[in-house]
């Protein structure tokens, strides 16, 4: 048999878990995580789904971030255990309920630095695709839901209403106004009623007009230009 004839073997054409999981995946379920955290209120029953929803979303941010295998697990149990425990330290207040806020806002906090790492990592390989617009879109989404829950969190330790209007704490306002204020839109119908939560507010909007002046702006800009290709290589 010649070498013509030898049957050429075809790559398996099905994908690793790691090429099929995309940012365009990790968009919608930020968005369902961020209805379910703004109803949560309303329907008492969305809020045990809603800490598991955002422990599954963050789990998900790193792993298509890619980040180290020794890093996601720690990581993925830290968060496993602080949403277990997050509904009976509220129950119960003093220490526990410090630590357990804390804790899971520390971890929600580590999947936008994830995802600006490897959109950075993406674009400084050669351009901006689909994949790098939609990561930077996930963390400027996830910036947002982690304010929202840095607010409901301020309120929860201050043990007093975080909205200087009566009536307004509920996840729905702390989402709606975290957002307002992170595209810097600035309605003046929620306000924070003390010092600390001002001053968080006034880090947010200045977080939401950087990031659209230098991350959006340089991707969107880029954009169009698409990653560059593969060099080729010399034939001697």
């Amino acid at each position: 048999m010649t070498s013509a004839q030898v049957p050429v073997k075809r790559e398996n054409p099905r994908k690793s878990p790691a090429v099929i999981a995309k940012y365009a995946l990790l968009l919608p379920l930020i968005l369902v995580n961020l209805v379910v955290f703004g109803f949560e209120d309303q329907h008492p029953p969305m809020r045990s789904v809603s800490h598991w929803l955002a422990t599954a979303t963050l789990l998900l941010a790193l792993y298509v971030s890619r980040v180290g295998r020794a890093y996601f697990l720690a990581v993925g149990f830290l968060a496993l255990v602080a949403a277990a425990a997050l509904t009976p330290a509220r129950a119960q207040h003093g220490l526990a309920e410090i630590v357990v806020v804390v804790t899971f806002g520390a971890l929600i906090a580590i999947a936008p630095i994830a995802i600006l790492r490897r959109v950075r990592w993406e674009f400084a390989e050669g351009g901006v695709d689909s994949e790098v617009l939609a990561g930077a879109l996930c963390a400027y989404l996830y910036i947002g839901n982690w304010y929202a829950f840095l607010y409901r969190s301020l309120a929860i330790l201050s043990k007093g209403p975080f909205f200087a209007q009566p009536g307004a704490d509920d996840a729905l306002n702390y989402l709606y106004f975290s957002f307002v204020t992170l595209a810097t839109v600035g309605y003046g119908d929620l306000s924070p009623a003390f010092g600390p939560g001002r001053m968080l507010a006034a880090t947010e909007g200045i977080v939401g007009q950087l990031y659209l002046v230098s991350v959006v702006a340089i991707v969107v800009s880029a954009y169009g230009r698409g990653k560059a290709p593969p060099p080729e290589r010399e034939t001697g």
